[in-house]
């Protein structure tokens, strides 16, 4: 059986007629053949294992349909303002910072810790620094004959604490004289409900700049209201690009990886983007209320030695992300705050609970649980209110409402693209 998610949008393949035909009429039939050029635009793919797989996940989709995507990993925000605007949100922190011996220090245990995720990266996903080029009308108007369209998405990327705003609706392609390219997103979030993190100067923009997309997409059920009561356009509701996937597709990375399939067999998997005593007792207490052991997918506390990290770095070390997909999918049962957390457990069939982290933003749990009727699913104050259903979900509802959404989303990419 395929695991293919997508059917290829049109065939690379010509006839032997076609071929044989004269140079003039065979070189612009030949690059007619060639997949068009796809840029995704998306957050910074640090040590984010939802927002590394949401990147791997939509060029995956839109590879299938028979393009050519490549992520770009420039920041859209010009170099000068991105470090005013972190010296004036963080001075006490550079001050800190100021110790070369420090800096060293942070910058090498901070490479050797996210090595997997950066090796993953590299592996599987095509990425470029093209928007930085993008500085002069020379380099804009080679962005716009190297690429037919670009897309935003997805993840957090139209929320201003995380994101350039108006950089990541896509400013940099205004100046560009003549025909600009497509411009589309697809599942992008404000994280928020509302724009209060944006500055009335962004709001305004943003505004302007999203009437020049052909179509767009956003995550949360919140973000087609913005969309329609902030800026006055259409949006349709999408699922995150990990779950346009099949899920075979993350057991195919597992397998041909060097990690054992099922390291969380008979374990309660627990992957806390933030402590707080609430979560800690609800880890014991589901732990001893399922028989289970817990098993913590990140560790906990940063050494603050580079001799402490050398002593056992193996504990401080992130797990790869084919490890990260292999302890979900083989997990008795998982524990989250976090959205992809929440999303792999459905795509998996895990049964699940989740602290909708407010910090990060809560009407993203919400819309996601509420897609497939999982709202349960929430951690009450206390374990005695917890629903019984998060243990045995009907997993058969859920997969037919997210075979739809699949089909929705994919049918949104044909079109648009």
């Amino acid at each position: 059986m395929s695991t293919s998610c997508v059917r290829p949008r049109r065939s690379c393949n010509r006839s032997s007629q076609d071929t044989a035909e004269g140079n003039e009429s065979h070189l612009p039939r030949y690059r007619d053949r060639v997949p068009p050029r796809v840029l995704i635009t998306t957050l910074p793919l640090h040590a984010n294992y939802g927002g590394i797989l949401q990147a791997y996940a939509l060029q995956r989709v839109v590879r299938d349909l028979g393009y050519r995507p490549v992520t770009d990993t420039s920041s859209p925000k010009p170099l000068l303002r991105r470090l005013r605007w972190r010296l004036l949100r963080h001075p006490s922190r550079w001050l800190r910072r100021l110790s070369p011996a420090r800096a060293d220090r942070d910058w090498r245990i901070s490479m050797r810790v996210t090595a997997p995720l950066r090796a993953f990266v590299a592996r599987n996903i095509e990425t470029g620094s093209f928007l930085e080029a993008a500085g002069t009308p020379r380099g804009r108007n080679r962005l716009a004959r190297r690429f037919r369209t670009f897309v935003v998405g997805s993840d957090q990327v139209w929320r201003a604490a995380y994101a350039h705003v108006p950089g990541q609706f896509l400013e940099v392609l205004e100046p560009i004289r003549g025909e600009r390219p497509r411009r589309i997103s697809f599942a992008a979030s404000f994280g928020l409900d509302d724009l209060a993190e944006y500055s009335e100067h962004d709001r305004t923009r943003a505004a302007e700049l999203i009437h020049r997309f052909a179509a767009v997409s956003v995550r949360e059920a919140s973000g087609v209201r913005i969309c329609r009561d902030e800026f006055g356009i259409h949006a349709e509701r999408h699922i995150d690009p990990t779950m346009v996937l099949h899920p075979d597709r993350y057991l195919e990375l597992v397998a041909t990886s060097r990690v054992a399939p099922t390291p969380a067999a008979g374990r309660m998997v627990v992957y806390r983007l933030d402590d707080n005593e609430h979560l800690a007792s609800s880890v014991r207490g589901l732990s001893e209320r399922l028989g289970l052991r817990s098993l913590d997918l990140l560790p906990s506390g940063r050494p603050e030695s580079w001799r402490e990290y050398a002593r056992n770095a193996e504990h401080h070390d992130l797990p790869s992300v084919e490890q990260w997909l292999a302890c979900f999918a083989s997990a008795e049962f998982v524990i989250t705050d976090s959205f992809h957390g929440c999303a792999f457990s459905i795509l998996f069939n895990r049964p699940f609970v989740v602290f909708a982290n407010e910090k990060r933003g809560a009407s993203r749990f919400e819309s996601l649980l509420g897609v497939f009727g999982l709202e349960h699913h929430v951690v009450p104050r206390s374990l005695d209110a917890l629903d019984e259903r998060v243990f045995a979900p009907d997993w058969n509802a859920v997969n037919a409402v997210l075979e739809e959404e699949r089909e929705r989303a994919i049918a949104y990419l044909e079109e648009n693209l």
